[in-house]
């Protein structure tokens, strides 16, 4: 079983993550951190409680993330993208739960877990940059951190330069890039490609016998509708997160490379992400080491993704 503490702002491609993970047999998610990014904390709190209580899984526990980013900046929600309430048109009537699991539950999850937690970072890296500067834990305890986030050799999705969870907090972002150790990023050139289209949810919705039978097909039309006024001949729409889950489970399927990153924080290139990718590369002293993923196997991500996404109860 992989033991994952899950950092996440729901939203489409986050919501679909976290239904991979709840089907997914080899999964064991011990906690979910719920932060602002493409909606604001609360509604991440509310979609977050209406997915597991899908589920039956209300035994998870859901902890308090940021609702901003590192530099008390008003945040930027994307509710263009994944509809007012985050899940499309859909409106899940549900009530955040009384008791919510204070942040330093983060902190005793990791020292429970030690040597055998992975931190799955689908948001902003607010949260993630407090497992970082906080004195109550030591990061280096966690078995791996993958991180969605970056673009390298493409273009942002929030600025020319920038993806849009590094953009949202660089200053968090930097410090993961700089202190981290066991950081794996997920880019944009790789979940750009992770597009999921009509044909294929239809095929899982029709071998679908799991709890999120019913709202798969809308959420996912209402995404894919969002993305088609963008990129008109997408047909369908990316599930960026997912891709993280996927490695996690299926390494093999992904080409991973050894770079140090750097984030720019501020200025026309705020969020940009870099590497030196030339045959000889330089590289700073004294400064962590990092995986990119730059490539990856489309079919064998999307015959996965159907698969788990089918399971029957």
């Amino acid at each position: 079983m992989k033991k994952v503490l899950i950092i996440a702002d729901p939203g489409v491609d986050d919501a679909f993550a976290i239904m991979y993970a709840l089907l997914h047999p080899e999964i064991e998610i011990l906690g979910i951190v719920c932060e602002y990014g493409n909606v604001s904390q609360d509604i991440a709190l509310k979609n977050t409680t209406y997915l597991l209580g899908l589920a039956g899984r209300n035994d998870i526990p859901l902890i308090l993330g940021a609702d901003s980013p590192l530099t008390a900046a008003p945040p930027e929600f994307f509710y263009n993208i994944h509809g007012l309430h985050g899940l499309g048109d859909l409106v899940p009537a549900i009530e955040i739960p009384e008791y919510i699991h204070p942040f330093k539950m983060v902190y005793q999850l990791i020292e429970e877990h030690e040597g055998d937690l992975t931190i799955i970072n689908l948001s902003r890296l607010t949260s993630l940059a407090l497992t970082f500067i906080q004195a109550e834990t030591n990061i280096k305890q966690v078995k791996q951190i993958l991180v969605m986030g970056g673009a390298f050799f493409v273009p942002g999705n929030r600025t020319p330069v920038a993806e849009a969870n590094i953009y949202g907090d660089p200053q968090a972002a930097k410090i993961i890039a700089t202190y981290g150790g066991q950081v794996t990023f997920v880019p944009l050139n790789i979940s750009n490609h992770a597009v999921i289209s009509p044909e294929v949810t239809k095929k899982i919705v029709a071998q679908n016998d799991t709890p999120f039978s019913k709202i798969i097909q809308p959420i996912m039309n209402y995404y894919s509708k969002q993305y088609e006024t963008l990129l008109p001949s997408i047909n369908g729409a990316p599930l960026h997160d997912v891709t993280l889950f996927s490695y996690l489970m299926k390494p093999e399927l992904f080409h991973v490379v050894d770079r140090q990153v750097l984030i720019t924080t501020d200025g026309h290139s705020k969020g940009l992400t870099y590497a030196d990718f030339r045959p000889n590369p330089e590289y700073i002293k004294n400064y962590p080491m990092h995986q990119i993923i730059i490539d990856f196997n489309i079919e064998a991500f999307i015959d996965d993704f159907i698969e788990i996404m089918s399971t029957t109860s």
